[in-house]
């Protein structure tokens, strides 16, 4: 009996969890998932804090980015780790900065955060329609340092990833360093 039960514990400690399993907080206070929907190629999660300038600055790439991918089968969501914002604060966010065409989720256990493994704000991660993660980091090169900026982007890590995923093409999972603020 004892080995049935070690047995069991080892299978557990070796099932990653997925999103759908993870508790997250509607902005309209109601408790909601993200659910698996094998009818969508792709899933973009954005990690956003309404106050990080960086994620001010992004969101005109973020609503582009959706406008453009929307209708090609690829979903996207904004999580706001923890419980520095209201649901308030993070409408207000998301009227200005026009990105009403994407749900949002608080993340108040930080669950989503853990899962994912994110730590900065905006970051972000692209998971296939089985929830495998094929890309994680940052949006552009655009920002390569706090408070430092190039003239001129040189890499589209994401839309050149969503691109892809577009065309049915294969990808490998691919991992990019974020700048941002730090999630805590």
């Amino acid at each position: 009996m004892k080995i049935l039960f070690l047995l069991i514990i080892l299978i557990q400690g070796l099932v990653q969890p997925k999103m759908g399993s993870v508790l997250l907080t509607k902005l309209d206070g109601k408790p909601g998932y993200i659910e698996r929907d094998k009818k969508l190629k792709a899933t973009v999660i954005y990690f956003l804090s309404p106050e990080c300038p960086l994620c001010q600055s992004y969101s005109v790439n973020i609503k582009s980015l959706a406008a453009k991918y929307q209708n090609k089968g690829i979903r996207f969501i904004a999580i706001v780790p923890g419980t520095d914002f209201n649901a308030n604060e993070i409408l207000l966010f998301r009227i200005k900065y026009k990105l009403q065409s994407i749900s949002f989720y608080i993340d108040p256990k930080l669950e989503m955060v853990h899962l994912l493994k994110a730590s900065i704000t905006p970051e972000v991660f692209v998971l296939d329609q089985n929830e495998n993660l094929i890309y994680s980091g940052r949006i552009d090169n655009w920002a390569y340092e706090l408070s430092r900026k190039r003239k001129v982007i040189t890499e589209h890590d994401l839309e050149n990833v969503l691109a892809a995923v577009d065309m049915n093409a294969k990808i490998k999972y691919r991992k990019t360093k974020a700048v941002g603020c730090f999630i805590e």
